[in-house]
C-alpha cells in the first residue's frame, strides 16, 4: 500500500475506492488499506475532538493554550471544518471498502 505523512495516499485510496472493478484488488491489499483509512479515520477523530473542547473552552471566555493568538475561533471553527470533511471522506471510502469486502464474502 502507498503511504504518505504516516497516513494513506489519499490519491491511491480514492483510485482504489471508485474503480468499477475491486475484484482485481487482492484481498490481502483490500484488508491493510481498509485497516488504515479506520486508523486514520480515529486520528481525524481525535483531533477533531480536541479542536472541538478547545472551540468550546474559547467561546465559554476562556484560553485552551498559553498563547490567546492560536485560540482564534474563526481558525478553530476553520480547523474543525476541515477535519469534519476529512472525517467524511473517510467514512465513504472505508464504507466502500467494507461493502467490497462484504460482497467478497457472499461470492
Amino acid at each position: 500500500m502507498r503511504r504518505r505523512g504516516g497516513f494513506a495516499d489519499t490519491a491511491y485510496v480514492r483510485a482504489l475506492a471508485h474503480r468499477e472493478d475491486m475484484t482485481a484488488v487482492p484481498d490481502v491489499e483490500l484488508r491493510a488499506l481498509l485497516e488504515q483509512l479506520e486508523r486514520e479515520e480515529k486520528t481525524v477523530s481525535r483531533r477533531r475532538n480536541v479542536v472541538h473542547d478547545r472551540i468550546d473552552f474559547v467561546r465559554s471566555g476562556g484560553f485552551a493554550s498559553a498563547n490567546p493568538a492560536t485560540d482564534d475561533l474563526a481558525v478553530l471553527l476553520d480547523t474543525e471544518r476541515q477535519l469534519s470533511e476529512r472525517r467524511q471522506t473517510l467514512h465513504l471510502q472505508i464504507d466502500e471498502l467494507r461493502a467490497e469486502r462484504s460482497r467478497r464474502r457472499f461470492r
